[in-house]
């Protein structure tokens, strides 16, 4: 009787210090996402605050030159959305951004700069994030057969279109994933700025920077992620990236808080098709664009030169 009674005494232990933990670290993590618009007066965020007055002025310029907001379902019912500028151009930027962000905190400054050079802007809306529907994120997993139904949506529309992808944070890790699979002749090359290598590795990083304790409840969080969504975190990017189909231009900051910039290097040395990197020595998270605009701008348009046009 006493091991039966020292038996669900661990039990009980377990489910209040490690399963339910884990289960409230699984929805935290992979829930839906309450994101805040950048001109969003409670936003704060630090890879914001010392651009913000340039990413705002950017943010009036493209909503004054116009957009449709248009949706359409993925492969698992979810309604996606996004903002489509079209300027008449048989070329699209499809713009992927990042975990926990409205699209325009990441990706304002070179959408406006990819709209100046002619192109017309698919800004889309991450599944669990603002617009788009869906009550859990895959943070990258998920989100890749979703730009597959993007690229699906542009060339129904028009099967002329020239399509470049550039994703940051989680959404340039969205496009390494995919990157092994992007056959299709209409997508000509990628960016991705700061993408981390692994989910279950950003996790760690995330919890140890953050002074979080959920690092060790990651297993579990593992299992629930195999469970709910059919994803494994422990998946890596440099896996695809060995098996790249479209040349690449990578974008870091030598001191990212966010995600390393051994990161970034890891998935740059794993592609394998035509590929760059660009390292800007500043600061921030997806901030290479904005902290290092001469550099970053030349090899963009020697990209676009080279494989668009």
């Amino acid at each position: 009787m006493l091991f039966l009674y020292i038996f669900i005494a661990i039990l009980l232990l377990s489910v209040i210090f490690v399963f339910a933990p884990a289960v409230v670290c699984y929805r935290s993590v992979f829930g839906r996402r309450k994101v805040l618009p950048l001109d969003d007066e409670r936003l704060h965020k630090p890879s914001v605050e010392l651009y913000k007055e340039r990413m705002l002025s950017d943010l009036r310029y493209l909503k004054e030159a116009g957009y449709e907001r248009v949706s359409i379902t993925a492969k698992d019912g979810v309604t996606l959305c996004a903002d489509h500028y079209d300027r008449g151009a048989d070329k699209t930027a499809v713009m992927v951004h990042g975990y926990n962000a409205d699209p325009y905190v990441n990706l304002v400054s070179p959408a406006r700069w990819l709209y100046d050079s002619g192109f017309n802007l698919l800004v889309i809306y991450q599944r669990a994030h603002s617009y788009s529907g869906g009550k859990q994120s895959g943070m990258g997993l998920l989100e890749q057969d979703d730009v597959l139904s993007w690229i699906g949506y542009l060339e129904n529309n028009d099967p002329s279109q020239r399509i470049l992808l550039y994703g940051a944070s989680m959404g340039g890790t969205t496009l390494a994933y995919l990157s092994d699979r992007m056959t299709d002749e209409h997508v000509k090359c990628m960016m991705i700025d700061s993408a981390y290598v692994s989910i279950q590795h950003q996790l760690r990083h995330d919890a140890k920077r953050m002074h979080l304790p959920f690092g060790v409840l990651i297993p579990l969080i593992r299992l629930l992620c195999r469970h709910d969504m059919h994803i494994d975190i422990n998946e890596q990017t440099v896996g695809h990236l060995k098996n790249a189909k479209k040349p690449i231009l990578f974008f870091h900051t030598t001191n990212d808080p966010t995600v390393d910039l051994s990161e970034g290097q890891a998935n740059f040395e794993a592609c394998t098709s035509g590929k760059q990197m660009v390292i800007v020595d500043s600061d921030g998270h997806t901030t290479a664009f904005l902290a290092g605009e001469e550099q970053v701008t030349k090899a963009m348009s020697n990209y676009i030169e080279q494989y668009i046009k």
